[in-house]
């Protein structure tokens, strides 16, 4: 996929935002780029926002345990957003390659246990593109 110079320059602009902590950069760009070309922002505006409230609640997850207060509940709210972001990333690939269709499929929407592994650093790239527009619109 070539991407346009507007997504290169976000894409540039997140990772400096982020500190040059972006993790999966390049699947990130592919998303903006194929928002931006089917005209489907709000899809990956609601995909960034399920993003950072997944990470945030992984975190949580991580310091209370399986076995801490609350933590089934926090249990079914990520299991139940972990399926709309793979559903949000399944509309934006519609309008993408075949190659790309199998790429992210493969990493990102099959079952298996490679498969979070891989998101959650999607997810964490997610919530700085959130991050960003945030501090746009504040900074405005």
């Amino acid at each position: 996929m070539v991407l346009s110079q507007e997504t290169k320059t976000l894409l540039s602009e997140i990772n400096k935002a982020s500190g040059n902590r972006l993790q999966r950069s390049m699947d990130l760009a592919r998303l903006m780029e194929l928002a931006y070309q089917s005209k489907k922002q709000s899809v990956l505006d609601d995909l960034a926002f399920r993003a950072k409230f997944l990470t945030k609640t992984f975190e949580l997850m991580k310091r209370i345990g399986k076995g801490g207060e609350g933590y089934d509940k926090l249990l079914a709210e990520f299991s139940a957003n972990v399926e709309k972001v793979q559903q949000h990333i399944r509309t934006l690939l519609e309008t993408s390659t075949k190659e790309m269709q199998a790429h992210f499929s493969a990493t990102y929407l099959s079952l298996g246990d490679m498969t979070m592994e891989n998101l959650m650093p999607l997810l964490h790239d997610l919530s700085w593109y959130k991050n960003y527009h945030l501090d746009a619109r504040h900074e405005s």
